[in-house]
């Protein structure tokens, strides 16, 4: 049990005191940049989905 709070002290001590945390305007742009690359590969993936559904649908409508 000394072990596992040993582990939280050290991993606060080390979270609080050592870690450089990034500046508030650099997190915002850092964020927006995910969510607009997020959104992008959501679209390219709705359309390659769509585009290997209406494939399928057609080869099963010629072999019908």
């Amino acid at each position: 049990m000394k072990e596992i709070v040993d582990f939280v002290k050290g991993s606060y001590e080390e979270f609080a005191n050592h870690v450089t945390w990034p500046k508030w305007d650099t997190l915002q742009s850092a964020t927006i940049a995910v969510a607009v690359f997020t959104l992008i590969l959501s679209l390219f993936l709705y359309g390659v989905d769509t585009l290997f559904s209406d494939i399928i649908n057609g080869l099963y409508r010629l072999l019908k």
